[in-house]
C-alpha cells in the first residue's frame, strides 16, 4: 500500500531492475554466441565457428564495463559471468579446435588430453580470480585471462584456415602447445590487465586509427590478425611479466 501512494518511487525502481538485467541479459547471449560456435563447428562451418567465438569475447568485456556504467553490478552477475567464461573460454574452443582438426580421430589421444587440461585450468583460474578480494581493482592479472586463453588456444585453428595443413599432422606439437596454455592459465605470472593500459595524451591522437586499424584487419584478414595478435601475446608475456614481477 505504501508504494502505491509513491508513484515516483515505482518507476525508478522499475528501471533499477531493468538496468540490473541488462549486462545479465548479454552474458547469457555470449553464452548462447558461444554455444552457436559450437553448433558451426559441428557443421564444418570452422571460420563462422571462430568469428561467433570472438563476438562472445567482445561481449564478455562489455558486460561487465556495462554494469558498471549502470551501476548495476552484483555478485549474481559475477558468478554468471564466470560460469559464461567457462563455457565460452574453456570449453567451446577446445571443441572448434578438436573438431577442427581432429574430427575423423575415433580415439582419445593425448591431444584430446590437452584440450581437457586447458578447460580444468580455465575453471580454476575463474575460480582463483572469483576468490581474490582484490581482482576487481588490480593492475595485472595473474596468469592469463580466459578470453586470451581462447584466443591463444585457438591459433593451430586459424593456421588451419590459412591452409596450412601441417599443422594437423603434428598433433603431438599441438598438445604440447596447449599444455603450455593450459600452465600459462593458472602460473602467478603477471599478464596485463586492461584497467592498467593508459594512453599518455601526447599519444592520444593514436588510439582512433589503430582501433579502426584493427577492426578493418579482423574484417579483411582475420586469420592472420589473430594469428598476428596471438604471437605478438606470447612474446610480449615474458617481458611484461619481468617489468611488473616486483610488483
Amino acid at each position: 500500500m505504501t508504494s502505491e501512494l509513491q508513484p515516483s518511487g515505482g518507476p525508478v525502481r522499475g528501471r533499477d531492475r531493468v538496468a540490473n538485467l541488462i549486462p545479465n541479459m548479454m552474458t547469457l547471449g555470449a553464452v548462447c554466441v558461444g554455444l552457436t560456435a559450437v553448433r558451426f563447428a559441428l557443421n564444418e562451418r570452422i571460420d563462422l565457428a571462430v568469428i561467433a567465438l570472438v563476438v562472445a569475447m567482445i561481449m564478455d568485456g562489455l558486460d561487465g564495463r556495462l554494469a558498471r556504467a549502470l551501476n548495476s553490478t552484483s555478485q549474481i552477475g559475477k558468478e554468471l559471468d564466470s560460469l559464461a567464461d567457462f563455457f565460452n573460454f574453456g570449453i567451446a574452443p577446445g571443441l572448434i579446435l578438436h573438431l577442427a582438426l581432429f574430427r575423423e580421430s575415433t580415439k582419445v589421444d593425448f591431444t584430446w588430453v590437452a584440450i581437457m587440461l586447458v578447460a580444468a585450468c580455465c575453471a580454476y583460474r575463474l575460480a582463483r580470480f572469483n576468490a581474490s578480494e582484490d581482482s576487481e581493482t588490480a593492475q595485472t592479472f595473474e596468469g592469463v585471462p580466459a578470453p586470451v586463453l581462447a584466443l591463444l588456444t585457438l591459433m593451430p585453428v586459424y593456421l588451419h584456415l590459412l591452409e596450412f595443413e601441417i599443422i594437423s599432422r603434428w598433433p603431438a606439437l599441438i598438445s604440447i602447445y596447449l599444455i603450455g596454455c593450459a600452465f600459462l592459465a593458472v602460473s602467478q605470472v603477471p599478464t596485463l590487465s586492461l584497467k592498467s593500459l593508459k594512453v599518455p595524451p601526447s599519444y592520444g591522437f593514436l588510439v582512433v586509427p589503430i582501433f579502426t586499424l584493427l577492426i578493418a584487419s579482423l574484417l579483411i584478414y582475420p586469420w592472420e590478425t589473430l594469428t598476428a595478435l596471438s604471437m605478438t601475446y606470447l612474446v610480449a608475456l615474458p617481458f611484461y611479466a619481468r617489468r611488473h614481477s616486483g610488483d
